[in-house]
């Protein structure tokens, strides 16, 4: 199941919330050793705030198994501005239907395969990112990926993205940042490829995002 979680709807959330924010740290911190902040066994940062969306996907028990996090890129973005050196010479996107997805997370052992060889709660927040997109004007994504969560994102969408920068070396990582295009065709082809249901994120229709607009 993947619902989206606004501040909107944020009270009838709490527990998906807390839950990405351990996993978030489970992740980020633990497994990776990334410099990242949080406390109490979970990661947030600056960018974690009131126009932020997030993707939560769980799995029957309720438990959370996977998220990315959405904001608008007219305001300041971790791209614009913790990792502006990435964007090289070429200025970051500020625009309504431009949004950054950031912070994308899986839970990582044993998880069942789905096509391209993509795990199934992979391929469950692409298709859930991109009907997201869809349903409120969003028409290109940001992304600061490593190069292999790039090569992942080309593979399931079998298209280039529209930008993508040099890769920079960031600590132990290497990282890019890229621009994807968004529009209806690809959305109804990755629901045909990785077989999900439309639509996939619960109750999408009932919040609204009026920076997305």
């Amino acid at each position: 199941m993947i619902d989206l979680v606004t501040s909107q709807n944020a009270h009838l959330h709490q527990a998906h919330l807390a839950g990405m924010h351990r996993l978030r740290h489970r992740v980020f911190k633990e497994q990776l050793g990334w410099d990242v902040q949080g406390e109490n066994g979970e990661e947030w940062d600056e960018f974690d705030g009131p126009d932020t969306a997030y993707l939560i996907a769980s799995d029957p028990s309720g438990a959370v198994v996977g998220a990315w996090r959405l904001l608008p890129t007219t305001k300041p973005y971790m791209a614009s501005t913790v990792f502006r050196e990435l964007f090289d010479d070429s200025e970051p996107p500020h625009a309504s239907s431009v949004w950054e997805c950031s912070r994308f997370v899986v839970q990582p052992p044993d998880r069942q395969r789905a096509a391209s060889g993509i795990d199934s709660v992979t391929a469950s927040l692409l298709v859930a990112v991109t009907e997201f997109a869809v349903t409120y004007g969003v028409r290109e994504l940001v992304s600061v990926e490593t190069p292999a969560v790039a090569r992942l994102h080309q593979r399931a969408r079998d298209r280039r993205p529209i930008w993508r920068g040099s890769t920079h070396r960031l600590g132990d990582s290497r990282a890019l940042v890229a621009r994807y295009d968004i529009d209806g065709a690809m959305l109804a082809n990755l629901r045909e490829k990785f077989d999900v249901p439309a639509p996939i994120i619960r109750q999408l229709a009932v919040w609204n995002l009026p920076e997305a607009a």
